[in-house]
């Protein structure tokens, strides 16, 4: 590292540690979001039902619900949101009531998974389709559900 050069420097010293502790705590959210979702992955087991008194299935682990409110994403659980395919329907579910929601999205829904949670949710083909593939918005009749 170099002394701060007034000539040949491109931002002040102040914006370069304001772009530093940007970037920090950028990197830091990276590697707490990457350290919930990754070791459940690996494991290959739920998040969602971690509290669960009862066994939890681990089939389809890898199922990630989304959520999107009026003004950001956000999760379902702060410790991560990969879940099985029960504990990701109980989720929805809890999601579609909430009225604050306005778009849900099933990630890393592997082959038949995805539809099961489609299914148990009680969604049309056309609004499975919207789940798995870029964001169901909710309507009226997804709350009643």
């Amino acid at each position: 590292m170099r002394p701060y050069d007034s000539k040949t420097s491109l931002v002040s010293p102040e914006k370069a540690r304001e772009n530093t502790e940007r970037e920090i705590d950028r990197l830091l959210g990276k590697a707490v979001y990457l350290q919930r979702h990754a070791h459940a992955a690996m494991l290959g087991r739920c998040v969602l039902g971690a509290d669960s008194k009862e066994d939890c299935s681990t089939e389809g682990a890898r199922l990630q619900l989304n959520v999107w409110d009026d003004t950001t994403r956000r999760e379902i659980v702060e410790d991560g949101t990969t879940g099985c395919v029960a504990h990701t329907v109980e989720a929805a579910r809890r999601t579609m009531a909430d009225p604050a929601s306005r778009q849900i999205f099933l990630a890393f829904a592997h082959g038949s998974e995805g539809e099961a949670v489609a299914r148990a949710l009680g969604l049309e083909s056309a609004d499975t389709e919207q789940l798995l593939n870029g964001g169901l918005t909710l309507r009226p009749e997804h709350r009643v559900s």
